[in-house]
């Protein structure tokens, strides 16, 4: 293909300046702002993107800002101060390998950069920059993507981008909706991780994935994944426990706001030891005293003097602080919290924006440009059927996903005219989710009418879920014993949904561990056609996930969790995540849901039974016929 270059493609210029001329002068007051701006996006967005050359347009178009030293981005300097827009558009295509990068090579040229610097001079500028996504491209294999969430870790930190030596940068989303429309893609799957997921390990378990998914065989050399079926991984600002930088930097960085929390901790400890003091002086030291034990506290008239008591007084409201102080760090070192605020917050509506985005680009009929008779018009393109596989809190941000795309394509009292469609040209397939960190309530009756609305949407759901997850049973209730609004969503998660034969029953019936005994999932104020309409698939006993051979019952519960906690920790097994592991029984069942489609529903049930007929996971298909 020949690509135009910047004369020929600024012929038709039709756009005008708002501004004066070039090149820019910086302003007094807001230089260092400005600059620090322009920098961050360059630091944080993908070379040759829409957002980046936007903003190295606008460095180009001003000198080196003062007091500062003469650096390069891409191999041209920071700020050039060149004085014609021409000249920007040549710099920029001039260090871009524009084989490599054809939506840059036939959208940058003289125009785009008048409209860019047009945007920054009439304060526009972050609407023109404004996607809360990127998306890339894998260099091995033309069917994997990545889609990343732009928001940081923090907002002292730079994001990490995906290795360039093997995903390139698309220029926008338009790029993506071209290469499926062209390339005739009839499937679509997009998978997203949990709690604790960093960049750089949801970059190197993506990578597995997708060559484990893409491995050809080796008699017929067909991929598991066909070509036609487009498989996308989506990262939103996961973080790592306790080694994350920006759970340290943070508080020194913004001192002044980390000494007012310490003050308002210090007060609050300080009346709680009073309150606490005087209960063991006036009550806790007598009762001890009459049973011959000797108080730690001693009671206001059995001390040595007032500097006792006091001392006593401090000594507690001084503990009361320590503990509380380390509790809440420890909370935060966890980053449960902080990944849930940034999954809810962040996550799902930038993956939201992606997806109403992409259904508006593939809404650009193909065929518009092909001659048709006066009384014909172009072919609809054909839908793309999406399949949406989330983790842990992925699960979680997917569901929230759903939400957000209800309100904008219609709820539940719109779902027989819609049926799964989740916009005009993409239609919700399966629901995949392995350890959902979802409240189990939410599957009552009256509750979150927008989670009923997002379940019915799909046409399949399956759950993995496991017993034995022991992160999901206990960091979860204790992340959320503060934040839920019932004890009940706070201790019992979806994904912790096992199988179990009622009595003499052949039939499995979805349980949930309460502590060492059991409960029926589905309660009498459960929603019963959300609970049918799930395939369970419980991954309790199975290699990867467990450790423990034993039978659970009331006896075994806790020391099962004991012995699966230690193999957890030694990382021979993963209780959350290892129904990811490329070489499990569940992962087989995951890739047969995400590469094979067209199947009756009882050939997907047969096959299913089939892949996990020597492995200890259960299955329960849904009770509900889908269409």
């Amino acid at each position: 293909m020949e690509l135009p270059t910047t004369t020929e493609a600024s012929e038709s210029m039709g756009t005008e300046r708002t501004y004066k001329s070039l090149p820019f002068y910086w302003h007094r007051d807001t230089v260092e702002n400005d600059r620090r701006w322009l920098e961050s996006v360059i630091r944080n967005a993908a070379p040759f993107s829409d957002w980046w050359t936007k903003a190295r347009i606008v460095q180009l178009a001003y000198s080196d800002p003062p007091k500062t030293g003469a650096k390069t981005v891409a191999g041209l300097p920071t700020y050039g101060g060149y004085t014609s827009e021409s000249a920007i558009a040549e710099a920029l295509r001039s260090c871009c390998d524009l084989a490599e990068h054809p939506a840059f090579a036939g959208q940058v040229d003289e125009e785009y950069v008048v409209r860019a610097l047009n945007s920054w001079h009439e304060r526009e500028f972050t609407q023109a920059i404004a996607r809360n996504f990127e998306v890339y491209a894998d260099r091995d294999h033309p069917n994997i993507f990545l889609v990343v969430s732009t928001a940081p870790c923090s907002l002292n930190t730079d994001r990490l981008l995906p290795p360039p030596d093997r995903f390139r940068p698309l220029f926008n989303i338009a790029e993506l909706g071209e290469i499926l429309r062209s390339d005739n893609f009839n499937r679509l799957t997009l998978r997203t991780h949990g709690y604790a997921n960093p960049a750089e390990r949801f970059y190197r378990s993506f990578i597995r994935e997708a060559e484990s998914l893409v491995l050809k065989g080796p008699i017929n050399q067909i991929g598991t994944l066909e070509d036609k079926s487009a498989y996308i991984g989506y990262h939103w600002p996961g973080e790592r426990p306790l080694l994350s930088r920006s759970l340290w930097l943070d508080p020194l960085q913004q001192w002044g706001i980390s000494l007012r929390f310490l003050v308002v901790v210090a007060l609050l400890a300080w009346l709680a030891g009073t309150g606490l003091y005087l209960i063991l002086a006036l009550l806790g030291a007598p009762l001890l005293q009459f049973l011959g034990v000797r108080p730690v506290v001693a009671p206001p008239w059995g001390g040595d003097g007032l500097g006792d008591l006091f001392a006593q007084w401090q000594w507690v409201c001084l503990s009361v602080f320590g503990l509380w102080l380390l509790l809440m760090h420890l909370l935060r070192v966890v980053v449960y919290q902080r990944d849930r605020y940034r999954a809810i917050h962040y996550g799902a509506p930038d993956l939201a924006e992606f997806f109403w985005r992409l259904d508006k680009v593939l809404g650009e009929n193909p065929y518009s440009s092909m001659p048709f008779a006066p009384e014909e018009s172009p072919p609809r393109p054909p839908d793309l059927k999406v399949h949406l596989v989330g983790h842990s809190m992925g699960g979680l941000l997917l569901v929230n996903v759903l939400r957000i795309l209800s309100d904008r394509f219609g709820k539940e009292d719109r779902l027989a005219e819609e049926g799964h469609d989740m916009g005009e040209h993409l239609q919700l397939d399966r629901l995949i989710l392995s350890s959902p960190d979802i409240p189990l309530e939410f599957l009552r009756e009256g509750r979150n009418n927008y989670v009923r609305s997002a379940i019915l949407r799909c046409r399949e759901i399956y759950l993995f879920s496991s017993d034995r997850d022991i992160v999901l049973r206990y960091l979860s209730i204790l992340a959320n014993w503060f934040s839920e609004p019932s004890v009940e969503m706070s201790g019992l998660r979806l994904g912790n949904v096992y199988l179990k034969r009622a009595g003499d029953s052949p039939d499995y019936r979805p349980h949930i561990r309460v502590m060492v005994t059991s409960q029926p999932a589905v309660q009498p104020t459960s929603a019963y056609d959300l609970f049918e309409k799930f395939n369970y698939l419980d991954c309790s006993e199975m290699r990867g996930t467990n450790g423990v051979k034993w039978e659970l019952n009331p006896r075994t519960a806790l020391a099962i969790d004991l012995v699966n906690l230690v193999l957890y920790l030694t990382q021979k097994i993963d209780v959350h995540g290892g129904y990811h592991w490329v070489h499990t029984p569940g992962f087989d069942v995951l890739q047969f849901l995400i590469t094979r489609d067209g199947l009756s529903r009882s050939d997907t049930i047969a096959e299913i039974e089939t892949l996990i007929a020597d492995s200890p996971i259960r299955f329960r298909p849904s009770r509900t016929i889908n269409n």
